[in-house]
């Protein structure tokens, strides 16, 4: 298999998967012009996120970045559709 030009001879479907979430979320930041060093200082900088609370069903936690650019939902396993 060969993912971005480069050769893959034995992964895991999860590591795969995430391995291409990161190419869809990187290529949406380039389509709104999201500076990756900000981006990055947002998620990982030493402010902490802000955990919200989710009424919704599915119990996810959605947590708000400092600066409220950035909101992270995480999603349960059974919730990932994998084509």
């Amino acid at each position: 298999m060969v993912v971005d030009g480069i050769l893959i001879v034995s992964v895991s479907w999860w590591l795969l998967v995430g391995w291409l979430v990161v190419g869809v979320f990187r290529h949406l930041r380039e389509l709104f012009a999201i500076d990756p060093a900000d981006y990055m200082l947002a998620i990982c900088g030493s402010e902490t996120l802000r955990e919200m609370s989710s009424p919704g069903k599915s119990g996810s936690i959605f947590y708000l970045t400092q600066d409220d650019r950035f909101i992270i939902k995480t999603v349960k396993k059974s919730e990932v559709k994998v084509s």
